[in-house]
Parts: structure tokens; C-alpha cells; sequence
């Protein structure tokens, strides 16, 4: 009877502390996730600002696993993994442009 009664105490105290885990590690994959959408508007940012003519953006170096995806239009760049979108914003305005985790995209200014 005891060992049952120890092993339900320790169930339930298992069960109180993989909620406040988890979502200690939803909110730190968030907060990762927005700032690579950040860092990759940045590096749009940099390249207008500059004198470099073409950007070449590979999905696989600049996307953080193979499930992601970006899309920027306009002045809006939103990096999709899985379900969730994550939003950043361009300062030049864009066309429509996709990258998946094996594209290479080549950006030009006109």
C-alpha cells in the first residue's frame, strides 16, 4: 500500500513540475524564434543600406531548423515554423519573396 501511495505522490509531483518546465521552454523557443526573425531583417537592413549590389540569402544558413520558412513582402518579414508565425519589419519594401530551409534566393537592387 505504501509503495502505491509513493508512487501517486510522485506522478503528481512530476505532473506540477512539467508544466512550469515546459512553458519555460516554449517561452525561451519564442524568444529565439523572434530574434532570428529580427537578425534576418537586420541583415536585409545592412544590404540596402550598403553599396553591395546583389544579396544572396541561403534558406539553410539564416533558417534556424528545416521545418521554417520566411516570407517577406513589403515592408513585413514573417519567419514560419510549424503553426506559429514570427514577425519582423523591413525598412525598404519589398516584393514577394519565400525562402524554405533549401532555397537560395538572390536579392538585387534596382
Amino acid at each position: 500500500m505504501s509503495r502505491v501511495a509513493l508512487v501517486v505522490c510522485g506522478a503528481a509531483i512530476l505532473a506540477a513540475v512539467i508544466v512550469p518546465v515546459q512553458s519555460y521552454y516554449d517561452g525561451q523557443y519564442d524568444a529565439s524564434m523572434g530574434e532570428s526573425a529580427d537578425r534576418l531583417s537586420m541583415v536585409l537592413d545592412t544590404f540596402w543600406a550598403s553599396e553591395a549590389d546583389t544579396l544572396i540569402i541561403r534558406g539553410w544558413e539564416v533558417l534556424p531548423s528545416a521545418d521554417c520558412s520566411v516570407v517577406i513582402e513589403g515592408h513585413s518579414l514573417v519567419l514560419y515554423s510549424g503553426d506559429k508565425a514570427y514577425r519582423s519589419s523591413v525598412s525598404n519594401s519589398m516584393e514577394r519573396v519565400v525562402i524554405g530551409h533549401g532555397d537560395e534566393v538572390r536579392i538585387t537592387k534596382k
